[in-house]
């Protein structure tokens, strides 16, 4: 009963993060339908030809898609100065991203990204992911049984097929943004197998590591030291970014991104 109470009281419900719409997209028994200021939240388009055969861990996937990581030296700062956890970077080189992404169910796409970095010859690496399976239930708590990668999928975006997703490790949030780099035009499902896309990443650090393990922390809304990383650009679909008034900042770019491979797709 303690423990019931003590997470129902870190999920109390709060506003989120406003851009395009300001509805709440995240009450209880949402599923990415409601409407408001930034219209109807599209659907997820599914582009793998056949989807997997069930949900399974990220650490399993294949290589996914690796390319060079384009940022600053005060975006890298920014990114690697956590309280209590690590110090500011002096000269990172050799700055690349990952992307390791698989379908869960519906549409949409659990994984992991990871960005990893040399600094003063000793290699860092950070892995932030999304569930591949669904919320635990309890009692009294928001977003039960609820996909956890559920804001992670592909919809149309001016006339174009682009992917918009969470992901999270113990000591903060990042977004990915994924666009084709030549609009082949129509927004329809082959695109993202015909052409390469270009990615944008954004970071959001929390105060203090995150230790609750019932929630990711899209599903958190106020409180717990801020571990609450919603973004509603993110979670309605309505733009590509996830808005500084959420509480993100861009760290970098990367280009000639394989779908195919970043999706684990055959």
């Amino acid at each position: 009963m303690k423990t019931t109470l003590f997470i129902i009281s870190l999920m109390a419900l709060g506003l989120m993060g406003v851009g395009c719409s300001k509805s709440n997209s995240n009450a209880a028994g949402n599923n990415n339908t409601n409407t408001g200021l930034g219209g109807t939240v599209p659907a997820p388009v599914i582009v793998d030809p056949i989807a997997p055969g069930g949900a399974g861990n990220p650490s399993d996937f294949g290589g996914g898609y690796t390319g060079t990581l384009s940022t600053n030296l005060t975006a890298m700062r920014a990114y690697t100065t956590i309280p209590g956890n690590f110090t500011a970077v002096n000269n990172p080189t050799n700055i690349q991203i990952n992307l390791n992404f698989a379908q869960s169910e519906a549409g949409r796409y659990g994984g992991a990204v990871t960005i990893s970095y040399t600094d003063n010859g000793v290699q860092h690496t950070g892995v932030f992911r999304a569930g591949m399976g669904r919320n635990q239930s309890f009692k009294g708590m928001y977003d039960n049984d609820r996909l956890e990668a559920d804001y992670n999928y592909w919809f149309t975006f001016e006339n174009q097929l682009v992917f918009t997703g969470f992901f999270e490790d113990d000591f903060g949030a990042i977004t990915i943004t994924l666009t084709p780099e030549i609009t082949s035009g129509g927004g329809n499902d082959a695109e993202p197998l015909n052409v390469t896309y270009k990615g944008d990443v954004y970071f959001r650090n929390f105060k203090t590591a995150k230790s609750t393990p019932y929630r990711s922390c899209w599903f958190i809304y106020t409180g717990l030291n801020g571990h609450d990383c919603r973004s509603n650009v993110i979670q309605t679909k309505c733009g590509l970014t996830p808005g500084s008034d959420a509480g993100y900042t861009k760290l970098g770019s990367f280009t000639n991104v394989n779908i195919k491979q970043a999706f684990n797709i055959d």
